[in-house]
C-alpha cells in the first residue's frame, strides 16, 4: 500500500490570474481617471529619466580637490565680524578691529605666496575690510571723545566763577 492511496487530495489553492491584481481571482478595480500619474513627482522634474550628457558640468569626470582655508583667514573674518557688530552693541569690541586688519593682511599675503596649498583669500579679504571699517570707527570714536574732553575742559576753566 502506498502512502498516498488512503488520504484525500488537498483542495487546489488559489490560482493566480494575470488579469487580476489579487491572488484570489477577484478582478482588479478599474483605474481612477482622476488619479495623478504613478509615481507622483513633487516637484515635477522635466528631465527625469534622461541620462547626463557627456561632460555635463554637474557630473565631473575627474576628482575635485578643494584647498583648505588658511586658519588665519577664518580668524581674521571672525574677529572682524565680532569687532564691527560688537561696536554697535556695546562699543568695546571695536578695539579688536586693528587685530582683524593685521590678521587679514597677513593671511592674504600667505595665501598669495603659496596658492597651491591654501585657500580662503575671500575670508582674509573680508576680515581685512571689516578690520579697516572697525578701525575707522575706532578713530572716529576716539576723536569724538577727545573733542568732548577739550570742550568740557575749555568751558569748565573759562573763569566764570559763580562765587558761591
Amino acid at each position: 500500500m502506498s502512502e498516498d492511496e488512503g488520504q484525500p487530495t488537498p483542495p487546489p489553492g488559489p490560482q493566480f490570474n494575470p488579469q487580476s491584481a489579487y491572488p484570489s481571482g477577484d478582478p482588479a478595480p478599474p483605474p481612477n481617471p482622476y488619479a495623478p500619474p504613478y509615481p507622483p513627482q513633487y516637484p515635477p522634474q522635466p528631465y527625469a529619466g534622461q541620462p547626463y550628457a557627456p561632460g555635463h558640468p554637474g557630473m565631473p569626470h575627474f576628482p575635485v580637490y578643494v584647498l583648505p582655508d588658511l586658519p588665519k583667514a577664518t580668524a581674521a573674518m571672525v574677529v572682524g565680524i565680532i569687532a564691527v557688530a560688537g561696536t554697535f552693541l556695546c562699543g568695546l569690541p571695536v578695539l579688536a578691529s586693528p587685530v582683524a586688519w593685521v590678521l587679514g593682511a597677513q593671511a592674504r599675503r600667505e595665501i598669495r605666496n603659496d596658492p597651491q596649498r591654501w585657500g580662503g583669500e575671500s575670508k582674509a579679504t573680508a576680515g581685512m575690510v571689516l578690520g579697516i571699517i572697525g578701525t575707522v570707527l575706532l578713530v572716529l570714536a576716539l576723536l569724538a571723545i577727545a573733542l568732548i574732553v577739550v570742550v568740557a575742559v575749555s568751558t569748565g576753566s573759562s573763569g566764570t566763577d559763580t562765587g558761591v
